[in-house]
């Protein structure tokens, strides 16, 4: 049963930021004409009133100096015409402020990123529909290879009424078997292709990890050797974001599950926990010990792509470094 593919959704959205191609600029337009006006306009203006303030000073000092010499009536009407221009001045300062603010061209706007909604795919056909339908039992009876992965993957590609009913019917699966550690394990697997539903909701994802975690608990409470609930919980654990407490515990879960392996007869899937102990190195730079990982699980499987695609990841990340 492989795990890497049903959880695949899950790796998205707990990897550590999902970037966006920024909006474009918008082209220029009528908008950028007016300014150029209104620009050309407020430098005249503000021409004008360095003007104003210059002569409004230089009669400021006429007065200063006719105040001094003032001994005769005769210089009375000198200084009377120097009021006289003050106030015409300080009149076409305040008229010219006012324009001024009036002509100054408006922020040009940020542009607003429209809001997209993720893609829904089309209505489920009637052949998934049928499909899924087949599928259940053998499911639930859990002795043919392939099955589970198979529905999750089919789960994850058909519409949200369709999901949400095959979801249904693995709570009521978990609900009727409490004690079921396959329903447990399979309630948490299904419940991955739910992330997708949620794209634009990080809360409504956190929980939703929750609740695949304590699925997976709960099937690792009822056998703790249960080797299936050890390698999902592992991977799950390496593809949460590096700062958390899962990322960080993470060894914890892959260690155990090779300790499991070592009783069991060797299985290709088993590949899949020393490709997410080497990613879990490689995240964090530590390049030399993933690659140390994913050489252990090739002295195993050297045909295994998950192994080989990590190794390729950790050399560009090598020859990146240098």
């Amino acid at each position: 049963m492989k795990t890497l593919v049903p959880i695949l959704a899950l790796c998205l959205m707990l990897a550590a930021c999902s970037r966006e191609a920024p909006p474009p600029v918008p082209a220029a337009g009528p908008l950028d004409s007016n300014n150029s006006e209104l620009n050309a306009r407020v430098e005249t203006l503000q021409d004008q009133l360095a003007r104003y303030d210059s002569e409004l000073k230089d009669a400021q000092a006429e007065i200063v100096s006719l105040n001094r010499k003032l001994q005769a009536p005769d210089d009375t009407e000198a200084l009377d015409k120097a009021n006289a221009r003050i106030t015409e001045l300080e009149a076409e300062v305040v008229k010219l402020k006012a324009e001024l603010k009036a002509a100054e061209p408006a922020p040009t706007p940020e542009p607003v990123e429209p809001k997209t909604e993720p893609a829904q795919p089309a209505p489920s056909s009637a052949e998934d529909k049928q499909r899924l339908a087949d599928l259940l039992p053998q499911v639930k009876e859990g002795t043919e290879a392939g099955v589970v992965s198979e529905y999750v993957e089919l789960l994850s590609r058909v519409d949200k009424v369709t999901r949400d009913d095959a979801i249904k019917a693995m709570q009521q699966w978990v609900k009727d078997e409490p004690e079921n550690k396959q329903a447990r394990l399979t309630l948490a697997m299904v419940l991955t292709t739910r992330f997708a539903d949620f794209a634009r909701e990080p809360m409504k994802q956190g929980a939703l990890a929750g609740e695949i975690k304590t699925e997976l608990d709960t099937a690792l409470k009822i056998d703790p050797d249960y080797y299936d609930a050890v390698h999902f919980l592992a991977i799950m654990k390496v593809n949460y974001p590096s700062f958390t407490p899962e990322f960080k515990d993470a060894p914890t879960t892959l260690q155990r599950a090779l300790e499991l392996q070592k009783n069991l007869p060797w299985q290709e899937r088993f590949a899949e926990i020393y490709a997410a102990w080497g990613m879990w190195h490689r995240v964090q730079g530590q390049l030399e010990e993933a690659a140390a990982r994913v050489k252990q699980g090739l002295d195993q499987w050297p045909t295994d792509q998950g192994l080989l695609d990590e190794q390729a990841r950790i050399a560009a990340a090598q020859a990146e470094k240098e």
